[in-house]
């Protein structure tokens, strides 16, 4: 029977497509996450890849199709099917509740899922029971307003919503492909994650949001914000009793970080 009680809210750095094949430390974690809480009623999901320029978008369809939005992988990755349920009454609910704050917001009937979302929902849900909505990041606005997003969204936790920000708490690929790389790199990736970590434990969100100007080395890690700011959408759907705590640590390719973060799981 699934449960109204309120649902967690997570953030897991999503990886390399390839994570849908290669299976790892990170694809066991996604595989036991969904045992750590009850089945969810319905999922709202941040993704990095789902990134719109003005209004917030909302998946409103009733069925979210799978985009292979990459390029040059093997051909095992684009035979991946994870066309998943939609919710578009959450969906209209979800955009009253940004409207209705004065944030606009808009639906969008066509919109399919995105690797960000679908290679975790892959090993979370596999059998596609859970119905899914999008909501978009800008990446033209900055942390604190997509706090404000996620706040005015928080309250579907209590209605049985896991909110998932989908993104990578390091996220270098120039860094990775570079002919010539930092020396420093590793220890540059491993400050930033560590001060992420700290701030959620001390629940300095304060900083968080201003983690351009405050955490060490963060334009190294994040050159644009994209991988970043599904993390801010979470922190406002955050409660003021809940504290951040590290749910997985991993690293892949030296620098691409794969720490996952939860609010509101019980130990």
């Amino acid at each position: 029977m699934k449960s109204t009680q309120r649902m967690p809210a997570l953030f897991l750095s999503h990886g390399s497509p390839m994570m849908a094949l290669e299976h790892s430390q990170t694809t066991e974690f996604f595989k036991k996450l969904s045992d750590k809480f009850p089945e969810p009623k319905a999922i709202v999901i941040f993704s990095a890849h789902y990134d719109r320029r003005g209004p917030v978008t909302i998946t409103s369809g009733h069925t979210l199709g799978t985009i292979h939005d990459f390029y040059g992988f093997p051909k095992p990755l684009y035979d991946i099917d994870y066309s998943a349920k939609g919710a578009p009454e959450l969906a209209q609910k979800a955009a009253k509740l940004l409207q209705d704050a004065g944030i606009s917001a808009q639906l969008d009937s066509n919109q399919g899922l995105d690797h960000g979302a679908w290679i975790p929902m892959l090993y979370m849900y596999p059998q596609k029971n859970v119905p899914i909505i999008q909501v978009s990041i800008n990446s033209y606005m900055d942390a604190v307003s997509h706090y404000e997003i996620g706040r005015w969204l928080r309250p579907l936790r209590e209605e049985g919503v896991l909110f998932v920000g989908s993104g990578g708490i390091s996220h270098n690929l120039r860094e990775i492909f570079a002919p010539v790389q930092d020396p420093h790199r590793v220890e540059k990736v491993n400050q930033f994650t560590g001060w992420v970590s700290d701030q959620l434990a001390s629940g300095n969100i304060s900083a968080l949001l201003d983690y351009l100007n405050q955490a060490p080395h963060a334009r190294f890690n994040h050159p644009t914000p994209d991988h970043y700011l599904p993390l801010p959408c979470i922190l406002g759907t955050s409660y003021e009793d809940e504290i951040g705590e590290v749910l997985h640590r991993a690293i892949d390719l030296e620098i691409l970080a794969l720490d996952a973060y939860g609010f509101g799981i019980a130990a």
